[in-house]
């Protein structure tokens, strides 16, 4: 059944971890409304809108997996697997009638997340000029484009200053800028960001760079950027509750590495490029190894509470002693 949810344009520090587009953060009362793999529609409400947005449907999308948030008790993540903004804001009533009951009974808008009937949602597409066949197009989702390897922006890459990493913060760590949303590629990397065992590789890499006297920093597209004495790591961490999925994420990661590294070479430049695992591969795919070392890649994962070398360049990495 098609979901709507509340969506704010968070910009300061907020009370969800939302960020538009990439991943919905919400508390367990609304488990049960927001189902893996649904249809939904984005609400906007007047706190804190643009001009124009205010109490309107601003977009559709496909929502993909859903995990418990590990550092909020009582708080889930969705992934947003595919988004779409409606070319302009829908508003919530025709004059007839409210959109998303069909009636002239008004939506509980103090409910975040309200499931709605078919006909209200494909309404709801009609007056934002999104035909019903678009909805039964392919998409390009957050999950497909890791199993397909990541792909570099063509056209003008966006740039994010560097922030310093006291601790990895908690969801995404994307910190949005102006109205430009995240492409389908930066929010599949984001979304494994929210993960646990992503969180968790980034902090041992962290300490293990502190107890060597240095210094982390991160953006909305590198993970980490190391530096202690002369050295300097460009880290990029997968995600691995799927031992099987070891293959997609090598590549995606890889793309990420080389991508990154010519993107911020003025600001990292000469900087190691390293693979992080949240967990070994498994013997089937072991290989990887093999692979990252041909190609300047040190490889390693977390295993616990310590950091695994798993290839020959990791190897002489000093956070993994």
């Amino acid at each position: 059944m098609p979901v709507v949810l509340t969506q704010r344009t968070w910009h300061d520090d907020p009370k969800y971890l939302d960020r538009e587009g990439v991943i919905y953060h919400y508390p367990r009362q609304y488990r049960g409304r927001i189902q893996d793999f649904d249809r939904f529609v984005y609400y906007r409400p007047a706190t804190g809108a643009a001009r124009g947005e205010a109490k309107t449907y601003v977009g559709h999308g496909i929502l993909g997996t859903s995990f418990e948030d590990w550092g909020r008790s009582g708080h889930w993540f969705t992934d947003i697997a595919w988004y779409e903004p409606f070319p302009r804001p829908v508003p919530i009533s025709d004059g007839a009638m409210y959109l998303e009951t069909e009636s002239v009974r008004p939506p509980q808008f103090q409910s975040s997340a309200r499931p709605i009937r078919e006909t209200a949602y494909f309404r709801i597409l009609m007056h934002g000029d999104v035909s019903a066949g678009r909805e039964f197009a392919p998409p390009l989702t957050t999950e497909s484009v890791l199993a397909t390897g990541y792909a570099p922006l063509l056209a003008t890459p966006p740039r994010d200053e560097l922030r310093q990493a006291l601790v990895i913060p908690e969801g995404t760590g994307y910190v949005p800028s102006g109205k430009a949303l995240p492409s389908v590629y930066e929010s599949a990397a984001l979304q494994e960001r929210a993960r646990k065992d992503h969180n968790d590789t980034l902090e041992l890499i962290r300490r293990a760079a502190v107890r060597l006297g240095g210094q982390c920093w991160y953006n909305n597209n590198i993970d980490l950027f190391v530096q202690y004495g002369d050295r300097k790591l460009l880290v990029e961490a997968k995600s691995l509750t799927d031992p099987r999925q070891s293959v997609d994420r090598m590549r995606y990661g890889m793309g990420q590495l080389f991508d990154y590294r010519v993107r911020y070479q003025a600001k990292i430049g000469g900087a190691e490029p390293v693979l992080a695992f949240g967990a070994p591969p498994d013997r089937e795919t072991a290989w990887v190894s093999t692979i990252l070392e041909e190609n300047g890649v040190a490889f390693i994962a977390r295993n616990g509470d310590h950091l695994l070398p798993l290839n020959a360049r990791a190897e002489s990495l000093d956070i993994c002693r």
